[in-house]
């Protein structure tokens, strides 16, 4: 690009644009990389150093962030052995095995804390309780003995006990 068709005035209008843009903060790196993307030989030590510096900074971040990811990773393993631990020390698994069942139930059901699967877990190994035995039935209750001598004469006599003590509880039935 050449000047020669530019009056005086408008070169020293542009130089002067030029002069503004460049000592401006806001537009100085605009400025100076619109200058080298235009003539790539221009040396502009400026943009070199920043990228420079941006090159190592971004390197010393990642790895930053590497050792923080890292260093988060093993904190979560320590976390889990600790909890497995606990549950040994409180009696709660007695083995790996029991550990392992334990953390199993909580990916299955959903339940995030070790403690509360391995109550659940323990709750679902125990076994139920018996339910209490059944009365006994009603004919080890009764006088057989009535029934095998003469059996109408018994039976008349415990429908009238039945009868008797219907009459006397004032209370109708099914209430």
């Amino acid at each position: 690009m050449s000047l020669e068709n530019y009056s005086s005035e408008a070169i020293a209008e542009l130089a002067a644009l030029s002069e503004r843009l460049s000592s401006n903060p806001k537009t100085r790196n605009q400025f100076l990389r619109l200058a080298k993307e235009v003539n790539p030989e221009l040396p502009v030590p400026e943009l070199e150093m920043e990228a420079m510096v941006n090159e190592r900074t971004s390197a010393a971040e990642r790895r930053v962030d590497e050792l923080e990811k890292q260093l988060r990773a093993r904190e979560v393993r320590e976390e889990l052995s600790r909890r497995r631990s606990k549950l040994k020390e409180t009696g709660v698994a007695q083995s790996d095995d029991d550990v392992l069942e334990i953390e199993k139930l909580m990916t299955e059901k959903g339940i995030a804390n070790h403690e509360t699967a391995a109550d659940y877990w323990r709750h679902m190994k125990q076994s139920a309780v018996p339910t209490p035995g059944y009365p006994q039935p009603v004919m080890s209750r009764m006088d057989i003995k009535g029934y095998m001598k003469n059996p109408v004469a018994a039976a008349r006599e415990n429908a009238a006990a039945a009868l008797a003590e219907l009459r006397k509880n004032p209370k109708p039935i099914g209430l």
